[in-house]
C-alpha cells in the first residue's frame, strides 16, 4: 500500500483547507472593498461630506469602544474544534452571513425614516461590526480581552473601511505586523503593560475612518422610503467588508500561531 493511500483523511482535509486558506489570503490582499460600497460612496459623497458636520467624532469614539466591549458579552460558546481550519472557516462564514442579513434588516428599517433613521442606525451598525469582528475571532479561537487584543480588533475594523490602494496596503501592513508581534510572549507582555496610549491613538484613528466611511456609504438614507433599499444594501455590503477583513486577520493569526505561515515582511514603523 502506498504512503499516499495511508495518509489519514484528517491530514488530507487539513492539506486541502490550508491550500484554500492560502489562496483566500492572497486574494484578499489583492482585493478592494465591495462593489456596492464603492458605488454608494460615489453617489452619496456630497451628502456624506455635509453629514459629517453633524456626527461628533467623540460620539463615534465612545460608540466604538462600548460596542467592542458589549459585543464580547453577546457571543455564544464556540462548539467547533478551533484546531480544525475548515471548521473555523465555516464558522466565520456563518458569522458573515448572519452579520450581512442582520445589517440589511437594520438598514432597511432605518431607511424608511430618512435622516433620523440613518442617525439611529449608525450606532447599531458599529455595534454589529464590532460583534462581527469578535465573533470571527472566536471562530478561529481568539477570544482575548486584553488591550492588545482590542488594538488588533480595531485594526481589523480599520482594514475594512480604508480607502485607496496605498491606504489599504498600509492597513494590511499594520494588521500583519501586529499579528506577528502577538505571537511573541515578550512583545505581547510589553503591549499589555503599555497599551493604553496605543489604544487611544488607534481608537481615535479608527473612529475617524469609520465615521467617514459609514457616512459616505449611508448618506443616501436621508431620503425617506427610498432610503430603505439603499440602507439594506449598504449595511449588508459594509458588514460583508468587515467580516472579510476579520476572516483575513484572524486566519492569518491562526496560521502563524501554528507556524504554518510567516507574516509578510513589509510593515509600517509607526502606529499612525
Amino acid at each position: 500500500m502506498s504512503g499516499e493511500s495511508e495518509l489519514p483523511d484528517r491530514d488530507r482535509r487539513m492539506e486541502a483547507a490550508l491550500a484554500a486558506a492560502m489562496a483566500e489570503q492572497k486574494k484578499y490582499e489583492q482585493k478592494r472593498y465591495s462593489r456596492l460600497g464603492r458605488g454608494a460612496e460615489k453617489a452619496t459623497a456630497p451628502i456624506g461630506g455635509l453629514l459629517r458636520r453633524f456626527v461628533p467624532p467623540g460620539l463615534l469614539r465612545r460608540a466604538l469602544v462600548v460596542a467592542d466591549r458589549g459585543a464580547g458579552w453577546t457571543l455564544p460558546v464556540a462548539l467547533h474544534d478551533t484546531n480544525d481550519l475548515a471548521a473555523c472557516d465555516a464558522s466565520a462564514l456563518r458569522v458573515q452571513g448572519w452579520a450581512a442579513g442582520t445589517g440589511a434588516a437594520s438598514g432597511g428599517a432605518a431607511g424608511w425614516f430618512g435622516g433620523l433613521g440613518m442617525t439611529l442606525d449608525i450606532p447599531a451598525t458599529i455595534s454589529l461590526a464590532a460583534r462581527t469582528v469578535r465573533a470571527t475571532g472566536q471562530a478561529y479561537g481568539f477570544e482575548g480581552e486584553g488591550e492588545e487584543e482590542l488594538v488588533f480588533r480595531l485594526m481589523v475594523l480599520e482594514l475594512a473601511t480604508v480607502r485607496g490602494l496605498e491606504g489599504r496596503k498600509e492597513s494590511l501592513g499594520k494588521v500583519n505586523q501586529l499579528a506577528r508581534e502577538l505571537q511573541s510572549p515578550e512583545v505581547r507582555y510589553v503591549l499589555e503593560k503599555g497599551a493604553d496610549w496605543v489604544v487611544d491613538k488607534v481608537v481615535d484613528r479608527v473612529a475617524r475612518g469609520l465615521g467617514t466611511d459609514l457616512l459616505k456609504r449611508k448618506a443616501a438614507q436621508v431620503v425617506p422610503l427610498a432610503g430603505a433599499a439603499i440602507g439594506a444594501g449598504v449595511n449588508a455590503s459594509f458588514q460583508t467588508d468587515v467580516a472579510r477583513a476579520a476572516r483575513y486577520g484572524f486566519r492569518l493569526r491562526w496560521l502563524m500561531h501554528r507556524q504554518l505561515l510567516p507574516a509578510p515582511e513589509a510593515a509600517p514603523e509607526e502606529t499612525e
